[in-house]
């Protein structure tokens, strides 16, 4: 498989993903917490759907580095998606702390969620390209 089939087919399944995510969040505040509604839900699953392609974009066109070379780049992004995760939530939290605990459940929620899409979908990338 090659680089765009993998961006192409992650791209894909993210939007799925994302989608059902969306439809799953917006169902909970409809039934469940209208009083703890934000308009500004939607920018936190836009921000992660668009965190999650550049990251898996960049591991995929690093992955023929050396052991070292894609280890020092991979550490790099995780920490640069942490910090620019924890400014994104602090800008919030400060100029919107009324709606604070549910900013934060969606965001937590879908934080470790891309992590763990990340690393199986890298996996499942690897393992695609060892078999061919």
């Amino acid at each position: 498989m090659d680089d765009s089939t993998a961006l192409r087919k992650f791209t894909k399944k993210l939007s799925i993903e994302f989608i059902l995510l969306g439809t799953v969040c917006a169902a909970v505040f409809y039934f469940f917490a209208q009083q703890h509604y934000f308009h500004f839900a939607p920018a936190i699953f836009a921000y992660f759907y668009l965190l999650n392609l550049l990251t898996f974009s960049i591991l995929v066109k690093s992955h023929n580095q050396s052991m070292a070379a894609f280890t020092k780049r991979f550490m790099i992004l995780s920490m640069a998606k942490f910090f620019a995760s924890l400014a994104f939530a602090t800008t919030f939290i400060i100029f919107a702390r009324e709606h604070t605990i549910p900013f934060l459940v969606i965001f937590i929620i879908l934080y470790f969620l891309s992590l763990f899409q990340l690393v199986r979908e890298f996996q499942t990338f690897l393992s695609q390209k060892k078999g061919e």
